[in-house]
């Protein structure tokens, strides 16, 4: 026995020894490094009153030793991730603080080797409440509309979230529109808090009581004013030969109030009926406005009286003749034209035109001069009545054969 017990330590070592050359030969070929692997950060402990402002921490990236039995079956949920919220120090609240990552493995027989990053920056916050009032934002509001004081529901409301936030609020806004139809509101409405500069806050991270308010707004028209062009409402026709050449209003444009239903369909305000019947100059109206159902001058004035002038001028129209040809000034010579006849257009005031005659604008051929032989020679139409043009002239030029006169035979001697 006494053999066995002597240098008992020595002999204890070299078992030892022996055991952790052995696990370590084992080891070295029969298990394998793998990673990493994505791991979800989760958070315990969280402070009594308090909100993470910092959201999701996101992951860490494990990387673990296990057998090789066990390597294609291990996966993330063999790992837990956790950050302690108890470790943050709530008197520096809200500022961002380092906490450590605790990963723990689920599974037997995997070792952890490495955990990065170890440590992740978290951010929390005392938890508070407070009432503020509550408004109504009726954004933009249609033309031509306008409405009374919104009724609410109630007047106020709590919000609750991080101090830092809730420092923040102003008021809870009910934001509705106002239909262009008119139709009145009244309806819930869900709440947002927002700062003075009506801009939301801690979306997502404050809470409401009670989440949402009846709202109800009267609607109703109000008048408006549109500007629309005048026009006279001429009857009749002038005078024989004139006709109307301008006409103008004196103010061209003004503008009515009314609601916009009325408006809506008004495009133009008509004069009272003027007659230029067998005018032959120039007509000026003071005329009354036929001022459209349910509408009035903007400016409130009830003199709707506006000037109007009616420009009367000779009327200008044209008229196609088909007239013979003269041949003048070939003496002796015979003058044959090809043609017998030409048309001419001519434009004008209508009474001028109306007292023409084919046989007062017969053109003429002027051969003075030519020796006989063929020419092609330009008509020409004698002086017209004031304000008559000549249009056109068709053709423009005719062939003209000019033959000496025949000699006459000798008479033969008895």
């Amino acid at each position: 026995m006494r053999i066995l017990l002597r240098n008992w330590h020595l002999k204890l070592s070299a078992v030892l020894l022996a055991t952790v050359l052995y696990t370590g030969l084992v080891f070295s070929g029969s298990f394998t490094d793998l990673g990493p692997l994505d791991v979800p950060i989760e958070q315990s402990n969280q402070p009594i009153n308090s909100q993470v402002l910092s959201g999701d921490l996101g992951t860490v990236e494990v990387r673990y030793r296990t057998s090789n039995d066990l390597a294609g079956t291990i996966g993330a949920l063999a790992f837990v991730a956790t950050v302690d919220l108890a470790e943050y120090d709530m008197s520096r609240a809200p500022e961002p603080q380092v906490l450590d990552v605790e990963v723990a493995v689920l599974t037997d027989g995997v070792e952890i080797l490495s955990v990065e990053p170890s440590t992740v920056r978290v951010a929390i916050d005392r938890v508070e409440s407070r009432t503020v009032p509550v408004e109504v934002d009726v954004g933009a509001v249609p033309d031509g509309m306008e409405f009374d004081e919104p009724v609410l529901g109630q007047d106020a409301v709590e919000v609750r979230g991080a101090a830092s936030v809730i420092g923040l609020v102003d008021h809870a806004a009910a934001r509705v529109r106002i239909d262009a139809s008119g139709i009145d509101l009244n309806e819930a409405v869900t709440l947002v808090a927002v700062d003075v500069a009506g801009q939301e806050v801690g979306a997502g991270r404050i809470d409401i009581e009670p989440e949402t308010v009846s709202v109800q707004v009267d609607v109703r028209f109000t008048e408006t004013t549109q500007t629309v062009p005048v026009r006279p409402d001429i009857t009749g026709t002038p005078a024989a030969g004139f006709a109307l050449e301008t006409l103008s209003t004196d103010p061209p444009l003004v503008t009515l109030r009314g609601l916009p239903q009325a408006l809506a369909e008004v495009s133009v305000v008509l004069t009272e009926p003027l007659s230029i019947d067998g005018v032959s100059g120039d007509q000026t109206f003071e005329a009354e406005l036929v001022l459209p159902a349910d509408t009035q001058l903007a400016d409130g004035s009830e003199a709707s009286v506006i000037t109007v002038t009616a420009g009367i001028g000779p009327s200008v129209s044209s008229r196609t003749f088909v007239v013979g040809i003269v041949c003048e000034g070939s003496g002796a010579n015979a003058c044959l034209p090809a043609l017998d006849q030409v048309t001419l257009t001519l434009s004008g005031p209508g009474g001028a035109l109306s007292g023409l005659e084919a046989a007062d604008l017969t053109p003429t051929l002027d051969a003075s001069g030519l020796a006989p032989g063929t020419y092609d020679l330009q008509p020409t139409i004698g002086a017209l009545p004031d304000g008559v043009e000549l249009l056109a002239l068709t053709p423009g030029t005719i062939s003209v054969t000019i033959e000496a006169p025949a000699t006459p035979s000798p008479t033969p001697a008895p």
